[in-house]
């Protein structure tokens, strides 16, 4: 093989990779977006019902002075409640996800300025979460929801106690 065969291998191999890259890119973001769909109407049902709230939406963007984010399930209410319940789904959850959520609901207030005075409450929904990720996301604070029955559920135990994420808090 000559010089220039090679280098033509090597760009055409660099070429492929790339693409199958973005095509693994391509099924994660689908396969995301599925597994959000798959929480819709569940987690609509425990934010409208189980917590009172009066407004939900779904892949919410704000930005505010440069710093930008985006929420997988955002639900809220400006009644005496004036609460904001900040989710975050996964179809399976890694150790990393919850110390990156952790970092999403310290900035949430400061990027969506119209919820900061609110009480803010964060909530984990995947679809695999091990014992181990329950006991550390309701230790932070942070409700848990999974598949029960088939059905999504918050599954975060008798005794737990959401923190509240807020400025004020």
């Amino acid at each position: 093989m000559t010089d220039q065969e090679l280098k033509n291998l090597v760009a055409e191999n660099a070429k492929a990779i790339k693409r199958l890259s973005a095509d693994i890119g391509a099924i994660g973001n689908s396969w995301g977006r599925f597994t959000e769909d798959l929480f819709t109407p569940s987690l609509d049902r425990i934010l409208y019902k189980d917590f009172g709230l009066d407004t939900v939406g779904h892949r919410v963007g704000h930005g505010n002075n440069g710093d930008r984010m985006e929420i997988d399930v955002l639900g809220y209410s400006n009644s005496e409640k004036n609460t904001a319940v900040v989710v975050e789904i996964k179809s399976k959850l890694r150790d990393d996800d919850i110390n990156e959520f952790i970092e999403v609901l310290k900035k949430f207030p400061k990027v969506f300025k119209e919820h900061k005075d609110k009480k803010i409450i964060g909530m984990m929904a995947a679809v695999s979460i091990s014992p181990e990720q329950k006991a550390k996301l309701e230790k932070l604070g942070i409700y848990v929801v999974r598949i029960h029955d088939e059905v999504f559920r918050v599954v975060s135990g008798k005794k737990f106690e959401p923190k509240d994420f807020g400025l004020k808090a």
